[in-house]
């Protein structure tokens, strides 16, 4: 309670030139016994009926202003000042002013002990409540040992009301109290049994001193059975906390628990290897602490409790870690949060972790299409060992994972459509349809029908219900377009809205088709020069040209032909229930032909061989007259020039030349020589320079 409550504000003052005669009638009127005297709405000073006591004494003019009689020097006190703190033995009354120096109010001795006598009242009405609202029972004695304490719990457990016990001596009500013993001793006493009817309890007891005199002594009762009851649970509260503190430092991750307001009161010990801190350095203090001490750059549980929501951030530690850390707020019943739990990572951990999940992506994907390839081996599909070729199918196999259109060049009978069944094979469309063109095998007048259909009635013998194209036959399938610079520049145009705006138009229609169809070209030509010539639009070359895929001739890739050979051979006994076999000689002189009709020539010379000879073994006198004419199919001659495309010293280009023919003949033979007798020198020859070289054979 506060001066400003209490004090009086309606002020009767007196200014400085009030006369003294003034002065005794304005006491006598309004009853009192003095005044401040004020200059303006300042207080200077006080003038008081001892005052003009004095004056009157001394026989001095009434007429004489009170400004030569007051008192200037005068106590005033604040409005805000505590009642209890006023000293009220050396005056009746105190001025009260405020900051500024202004009178507000006086308070007067009777004022303050009227203050007292309330705050009396207030404290002790308050202590009645406290003691009544206690749970536990209470009673208190004089220190004759009579009660003047017995509180509404001791009335429940008694049985008996206070008005009943109050003023009646102890032992009468509780006769095994022994609460006297308290008061002779001084000494407190713990944990002693009492029984209060039937009830067993145990008190807590201790004197009660004022003024360093013992006065009396007081009890505090609980009941024996809430004891035992309590003691369970704490047991198990005990259990449950060590459960809880097991399962949160198993945590991996970094965790810290705050209160409603910020103030961190658990920690797992995780905090210290993700931060590097002590977990010192967190309990007990708020957050805002840690962030303004510079421990934390920012914090996720402060971003949580103003919004409310959990949250995520990045922050960096005094110890130069950066962390990820997640809040989340847990709220009471009435909606108010009373808890934050914070999830703390070490970000270098999450990118070490990363980036071994993207190493091992990477070894996944690359075992896969190692698997991929082992597997388009195995089957058949395509028989392989040039790393050109390798690198061929790797490429096929990565973009059959995507829609792109793929452009198939090479020339004829490479294995462009093989490599084309195995995109289609190992894409997301395998179970779709797969639809194959010839656009050279089909009338010009007929191809735009055959790819885009018709509607009823588009041209004379079409049919009635109309016919879809190949477009939307391949409809959420692939279409495989081969021979595709054969395609009419007429038709080039519709082919390019095809696959810009995926949808065609019928022979005589007139509303578009959506179509959903991956598209892979094949072409023998050089379309890059047909587009030079005029004769294929740029545009469509372009669109096709998404992903080129250029097959290199088997005249590139020789050592693969011995694998082609062994691999028609075996195809070819099975199909006509043969058992034929190829001599080495045979094989020497095959690899080294150009072979311009690629893999498809050397398979139908294999078919040839193995269906026109009588003998089980494939010599080189089973060869067609042709290639005996032709030596050996037109290899490069000993007269052949070599072709020379800059200036180099002549010692070098014999060198360059003398490796790549080593290079080349090893693809095919085996051993010196065999490679001495190709090249027609010594076999020492062969191995000295294969091993000036650093050439392996």
């Amino acid at each position: 309670m506060i001066v400003g409550n209490f004090m009086n504000k309606d002020v009767i003052v007196l200014d400085l030139n009030t006369t003294l005669y003034n002065a005794a009638e304005l006491f006598l009127k309004n009853k009192i016994d003095g005044a401040p005297v004020v200059d303006g709405k300042i207080m200077i000073g006080l003038f008081t009926k001892t005052h003009l006591i004095r004056a009157m004494h001394a026989r001095d003019d009434l007429n004489q202003p009170v400004k030569d009689y007051m008192t200037r020097r005068v106590r005033s006190i604040s409005p805000e000042e505590e009642i209890l703190n006023v000293d009220i033995s050396g005056t009746g009354r105190y001025p009260v002013v405020d900051e500024s120096g202004q009178l507000v109010g006086i308070i007067t001795k009777s004022d303050i002990m009227i203050a007292l006598s309330e705050i009396v009242a207030e404290i002790s009405g308050q202590m009645e409540t406290v003691i009544n609202s206690a749970y536990n029972p209470i009673v208190a004695i004089d220190k004759e040992g009579y009660i003047n304490i017995w509180n509404r719990a001791m009335e429940k457990m008694s049985n008996q009301k206070a008005s009943e016990v109050l003023g009646r001596f102890l032992s009468n009500i509780i006769p095994e109290s022994n609460l006297l013993s308290v008061i002779k001793t001084g000494r407190r006493e713990f944990g002693i049994k009492l029984k209060v009817g039937n009830k067993p309890t145990i008190t807590n007891r201790a004197p009660i001193i004022a003024n360093g005199e013992i006065t009396g002594a007081v009890a505090v009762l609980h009941d024996l059975s809430e004891v035992e009851a309590i003691s369970r649970e704490l047991e198990y509260v005990r259990a449950l906390n060590a459960e809880m503190d097991a399962l949160i430092d198993s945590s991996f991750d970094g965790l810290y628990i705050t209160d409603e307001n910020a103030i961190t009161i658990r920690t797992n010990k995780a905090i210290k290897r993700v931060t590097g801190l002590e977990e010192e350095a967190f309990l007990h203090k708020s957050m805002q602490q840690l962030v303004d001490d510079g421990i934390l750059s920012r914090s996720a549980t402060l971003i949580s409790m103003e919004t409310k929501a959990p949250a995520t951030t990045t922050l960096a530690t005094i110890t130069g870690r950066t962390l990820l850390v997640s809040a989340t707020p847990i709220f009471d019943e009435k909606g108010k949060i009373y808890r934050v739990i914070t999830n703390v990572r070490d970000i270098s951990e999450l990118n070490m972790l990363k980036q071994k999940l993207e190493q091992m992506e990477g070894l996944k994907q690359h075992f896969e299409f190692q698997v991929k390839q082992i597997k388009i081996k195995e089957s058949g599909e395509l028989v392989f060992k040039n790393k050109e070729m390798e690198r061929i199918i790797y490429q096929a196999v990565k973009v059959a994972e995507v829609d792109s259109t793929v452009l198939l060049s090479g020339e004829s009978g490479v294995g462009k459509e093989v490599i084309a069944e195995i995109i289609k094979k190992n894409s997301a469309r395998k179970n779709g349809p797969f639809v194959k063109v010839n656009c050279a095998a089909i009338p010009e007048n007929l191809i735009e029908s055959e790819l885009f259909g018709y509607d009823a009635g588009a041209f004379t013998g079409a049919r009635k219900e109309g016919k879809p194209g190949l477009f939307e036959v391949a409809n959420k399938g692939t279409l495989l377009l081969d021979e595709v610079g054969d395609i009419p520049i007429y038709l080039q145009v519709k082919l390019l809205r095809a696959l810009q705006e995926r949808e065609i138009i019928r022979v005589g229609g007139t509303e578009p088709v959506k179509i959903n169809v991956r598209i892979i070209a094949i072409t023998n030509k050089d379309l890059a020069a047909m587009v030079d010539n005029g004769e294929f639009r740029e545009d469509l070359y372009y669109r096709l040209n998404v992903v080129p895929i250029m097959v290199p001739p088997l005249r590139e890739r020789r050592e693969e032909i011995p694998l082609l050979i062994k691999h028609f051979i075996d195809n070819f006994n099975r199909r006509y229930n043969l058992s034929k076999s190829v001599d080495s000689s045979l094989i020497d002189i095959l690899m080294k032909h150009d072979w311009p009709g690629n893999i498809r020539q050397l398979e139908n010379l294999m078919e040839r061989l193995v269906v026109t000879s009588s003998c089980e073994i494939l010599t080189p006198q089973h060869l067609p007259d042709f290639f005996v004419t032709a030596g050996y199919g037109g290899g490069r001659g000993a007269d052949q020039a070599v072709s020379v495309n800059k200036i180099i010293p002549l010692k070098d280009a014999v060198e360059n030349v003398e490796r790549q023919l080593l290079q080349k003949t090893f693809a095919i033979a085996n051993s010196c020589g065999k490679a001495a007798s190709i090249l027609e020198v010594d076999a020492s020859t062969i191995s000295r320079k294969a091993s000036k070289y650093g050439i392996k054979h």
